[in-house]
């Protein structure tokens, strides 16, 4: 409600102001015309009801269009590559042509006239629009903002040049005792990342954990439905199942766990796990062997694999030549040539943070960029991998490539939308 009442504030948008002023200018007419009719005395029958009644039928009218110049509410009539909003659109396009059919039938039959047939099919259009955007806005978001958030590990396949993450689309659906709820959507997404653009998605579930890429492909375990399988890279397809994975390792049938903590997959893609017999596998060149030492290999998906000393030294660097930036933190594992990555704010209470990378040694900024964030309690706000000429910024839903070492911001992958942030449009 409090979004709906922000739009009939002027703000940055030109277009939204023009309307909202031609929408102000009329109501202030009619206002006008009621308070001349009553000083003058008119026989006209302009009641104070009737301005009322005109008030709150153009105050709907209003709220309506406002809300539909939003951007975002136009792009949820696009196809996303998210499997529910994909599958409710086809099936609200699927209804329109039905309908548009039979009353052109019905129309033959009764030899209407074109200016009638051609009357019909918009009124069905614009109704279809009204009741379509009614069910895009309560379950899909339409218009409404979304938190858009990381549910796996970035999985670079430098072979094929993707970037393969698990994405979880948070969608609010109101309040239980004063809390904050809402629906939960998941995919599946690799991005090319030469050009940003969608690869593939494939629809996915709360606790279907996407660990890494092995040889065999990504393993996906399912912890709900106590299934593993791997996908193709390149395509996104289940390209082997547990049975026919358990066929090349029989000590393996009847004997994995579908706990993530239980694997832990290396940079050569080679697989550690914690079988259901208590021994620990390791599985690679398509060889199974067994060792009680693989024990340290598998917690370190679970415990992590820093290297010891790091986070301190790259604190005592920010502590010592970047105090004046604020709130700054190191990010880990990104130091290069004398550099490293860093995140601040230029601002306190900003929706933004600023990526920049810093020398090691001096107090300089190689280059910086502003992305978008949402805080949550316990979660870095930004996640990072790289490539030979550029280093790859994920945040808030977002994937923004930056080349190095000039630090230029080459295009904004948007996981909600699928698609590349018009970055000339933008600014």
């Amino acid at each position: 409600m409090t979004e709906l009442m922000r739009n009939w504030l002027f703000n940055d948008d030109f277009i939204h102001n023009i309307v909202l002023a031609l929408i102000y200018l009329w109501i202030f007419i009619n206002i006008a015309k009621w308070a001349i009719d009553k000083i003058n005395q008119s026989k006209k029958k302009r009641t104070f009801g009737a301005l009322v009644r005109f008030l709150l039928v153009y105050a709907v009218i209003g709220t309506l269009l406002l809300w539909l110049l939003d951007g975002d509410f136009f792009r949820d009539w696009t196809f996303t590559g998210w499997f529910w909003h994909d599958i409710t659109l086809w099936i609200l396009v699927g209804v329109f042509v039905v309908l548009c059919v039979l009353f052109l039938i019905r129309s033959i039959k009764r030899s209407s006239s074109l200016k009638k047939v051609i009357g019909m099919v918009v009124l069905l259009l614009v109704g279809e629009f009204i009741i379509g955007s009614f069910v895009m806005t309560v379950f899909h978001a339409a218009g409404r903002s979304v938190t858009m958030s990381l549910d796996s590990p970035t999985i670079v396949a430098e072979d094929d040049d993707l970037a393969i993450n698990k994405i979880r689309m948070r969608i609010p659906n109101g309040q239980s005792n004063g809390i904050s709820t809402s629906a939960s959507r998941f995919q599946i997404i690799a991005v090319d990342l030469e050009t940003g653009e969608k690869k593939w998605s494939r629809k996915a579930i709360w606790q279907e954990y996407v660990l890494g890429q092995t040889e065999e492909g990504i393993l996906v375990v399912d912890m709900k439905n106590e299934e593993l399988y791997f996908l193709d890279v390149a395509s996104g397809e289940v390209r082997l199942d547990e049975e026919e994975w358990t066929e090349k390792y029989p000590q393996l049938t009847d004997n994995v766990s579908y706990e993530q903590s239980d694997y832990y997959i290396d940079d050569t893609g080679g697989l550690y796990l914690y079988a259901l017999d208590g021994k620990y596998y390791h599985v690679a060149d398509g060889q199974l062997t067994e060792d009680p030492a693989y024990e340290k290999e598998v917690q370190k998906g679970f415990f992590g694999d820093e290297e010891k000393g790091e986070a301190e030294r790259a604190q005592q660097i920010v502590q010592e030549l970047y105090t004046d930036l604020l709130e700054a933190q190191p990010i880990l594992g990104t130091e290069k040539d004398d550099s490293m990555l860093l995140v601040y704010k230029e601002k306190r209470n900003q929706d933004q943070v600023t990526v920049a990378r810093v020398s090691t040694e001096e107090s300089v900024i190689r280059w910086k960029v502003p992305v978008d964030y949402q805080e949550e309690p316990g979660v870095s706000p930004v996640d990072t991998f790289f490539e030979e000429d550029a280093t790859y910024v994920l945040a808030a839903g977002e994937l923004y490539k930056i080349s190095e070492p000039d630090g230029m911001l080459e295009y904004v992958y948007q996981y909600r939308w699928n698609k590349q942030v018009d970055l000339e449009t933008d600014e």
